[in-house]
């Protein structure tokens, strides 16, 4: 099986600083990885202009699941892995390499919250963190694309599909991307 990945950087709020930062760090640990910057679909076009002197970027539209439905729909490696700009990738991601034994994984960061005395848990697909997310295309376009509702329904939506195409959901610790 094919394990490359390639990296979709999610940029809403038009951050060039940001695509750098990730960018920079993804050209350090990744250097044979391919990515792609989707940017808010109102993004001028000067703005898109700039950011293209960076990475390669197509618009998306105006919700972060568009976002991604974009991203997925435009990458050229089996596997797609999601960071918002900003954030700094590490090498840690190698850890999915370890469990990649069908296009049907999905693969997402398992976390805890610290709240005061309170621990929060995120350990299912729809309540993680969106930086790190990572899915074959093949079983992207099995499910389908994100819907257009608020972002915590869309999730849940798209899980429920990909349970239904039989995806394998693996949470993965020590995935840090902040």
């Amino acid at each position: 099986m094919n394990k490359n990945f390639e990296f979709i950087i999610l940029s809403p709020n038009y951050n060039v600083g940001g695509l750098r930062i990730t960018l920079n760090s993804i050209k350090y640990n990744y250097p044979d990885s391919n990515v792609i910057c989707v940017v808010n679909k109102d993004v001028k076009s000067e703005q898109l202009k700039e950011m293209k002197e960076y990475c390669n970027c197509v618009r998306g539209g105006k919700t972060i699941t568009s976002l991604i439905n974009k991203g997925y729909s435009k990458i050229k490696s089996d596997w797609g892995i999601v960071a918002f700009e900003g954030s700094r990738i590490t090498k840690c991601l190698n850890k999915y390499k370890n469990w990649m034994t069908t296009y049907k994984d999905i693969f997402f960061p398992l976390m805890v919250e610290f709240k005061g005395n309170k621990k929060i848990l995120y350990d299912t697909f729809y309540n993680c963190s969106l930086n790190g997310i990572c899915i074959h295309k093949k079983m992207f376009e099995e499910v389908g694309y994100f819907s257009e509702n608020p972002l915590e329904i869309s999730r849940e939506f798209w899980t429920l599909e990909a349970f239904d195409k039989k995806a394998i959901f693996k949470a993965v610790l020590g995935i840090r991307i902040c």
